[in-house]
């Protein structure tokens, strides 16, 4: 059930070690999963986890490229 929690802006940007500012902005421009519920962001710490993980695979691979 604690994968299914909302977590709202300031949440998130604690969660990632960013500011705010960089949550809103990756927000509306897609480059994060959110939810926009009326005039505020919500986010799914399930669909964060994947995010967050598909893109440290994507990093590994490119350094293994660099190589």
């Amino acid at each position: 059930m604690s994968q299914d929690v909302l977590l709202n802006v300031k949440q998130v940007a604690q969660y990632l070690q960013l500011k705010e500012s960089t949550i809103y902005s990756w927000a509306q421009d897609n480059k994060i999963p959110a939810i926009k519920i009326g005039r505020t962001w919500r986010f799914r710490r399930v669909d964060l986890d994947s995010w967050l993980e598909k893109h440290l695979q994507q990093e590994s691979e490119a350094e293994e490229g660099q190589f």
